[in-house]
């Protein structure tokens, strides 16, 4: 198949999603999905944090924010992240360390607890983020490169084998308490650090790309570290006597322009970097869940001014209602009618993961 009859197949799915017409739903899902790519500014924590909502409608979700940023644990704490005592930052050093590890009631928040919005569904738990990660890259690689110069073998895997582990180490630790059927872990701009460990803890990824040429290179680059096995990626799992690593289930277009002359049908700037994007996931397919890479796309919207609002707020894009209008930083915003299209693509989103 082409790359313009594979773009045109994605279209149509959207389209459809959009007119409340059927659209098929993926025959393959995960436990457990890191939300990534190596470049800011993409939408990353507003998908993330949208995308945690629609999650938990219907399944017991538990979030992990490993960015050093931490906007995933702000938009879902508020000022409760002031009285946040333990974050992943403990749990990964400790690990490394070898120095034993957190009480997971010490550990786990309960979003209910600090955001309205989510009390409607199943049960949601935050391991939180912290700014501490900033200094983290340096801790983990300095540490894998001592133990790489472990002469036994089955001790250097051992030893890196526990540094690489630690998300996966938090997961399994949390887990008996928050019993969670779907896990989303939400990743810095950076691969180096807690992404790594993010990536080694994953089932999937979801990608973001803003329909822009610079995402557009952010996604060769993240393929690029799954694929090649001179990147630190494969080179310090090897080292740790690790195979996993996780497929590409979703490349989600951000930020996506409409056609006035025809209802939702992107427009051509956007199909552009639409058709960009899938000729570089063509080059990487043997890493997507799916074989049609097509059907690992997704189309958002350009929700404008309600994506401030919903950060700000702390409101999913799903609760905002057209038209209403709220002040942030001293400006009255109004949430933009594109609000409408944003939800029914995210829910179509979250249904298939």
């Amino acid at each position: 198949m082409t790359t313009p009859e594979i773009v045109d197949e994605i279209v149509e799915r959207s389209e459809a999603i959009l007119n409340d017409e059927p659209a098929p739903q993926r025959s393959r899902t995960f436990v457990s999905y890191a939300v990534t790519n190596f470049r800011g500014g993409i939408g990353k924590s507003t998908l993330s944090f949208n995308l945690a909502y629609e999650v938990a409608r219907s399944h017991r979700t538990l979030l992990l924010d490993t960015c050093s940023q931490r906007n995933f644990s702000q938009n879902l704490l508020g000022d409760d992240i002031l009285t946040v005592e333990k974050t992943i930052y403990d749990v990964l050093v400790r690990e490394i360390a070898g120095a034993g590890t957190v009480d997971p009631d010490e550990l786990l928040v309960s979003v209910k607890a600090s955001c309205a919005a989510f009390k409607g569904g199943k049960p949601v738990n935050l391991v939180p983020g912290s700014t501490e990660l900033y200094l983290f890259p340096s801790l983990l690689y300095s540490t894998l490169a001592q133990y790489q110069q472990i002469q036994q073998q089955d001790l250097r895997e051992e030893t890196s084998r526990r540094v690489i582990n630690a998300v996966k180490t938090v997961v399994n630790l949390v887990s008996d308490r928050a019993k969670p059927e779907k896990v989303l872990i939400d990743t810095s701009p950076f691969f180096g650090g807690a992404t790594h460990l993010a990536w080694a803890a994953a089932d999937a990824l979801i990608i973001p790309v803003r329909v822009d040429q610079h995402s557009i290179e952010a996604l060769r680059q993240t393929l690029n570290m799954l694929s090649n096995k001179k990147q630190d990626f494969h080179r310090f799992n090897t080292q740790a006597g690790i195979a996993h690593q996780p497929v590409v289930h979703a490349v989600v277009m951000t930020h996506c322009g409409w056609n006035r002359q025809r209802a939702n049908t992107p427009d051509s700037s956007t199909r552009y970097f639409v058709e960009k994007a899938v000729e570089i996931a063509q080059e990487f397919k043997i890493h997507f869940s799916d074989q049609n890479v097509g059907n690992c796309f997704y189309l958002l919207d350009d929700f404008h001014s309600s994506g401030r609002i919903s950060g700000k707020q702390r409101i999913p894009l799903s609760e905002l209602q057209s038209g209403k209008k709220y002040v942030v930083e001293g400006q009255r915003l109004e949430v933009n009618p594109s609000v409408d299209r944003y939800k029914k693509e995210v829910q179509n989103l979250a249904a298939d993961l």
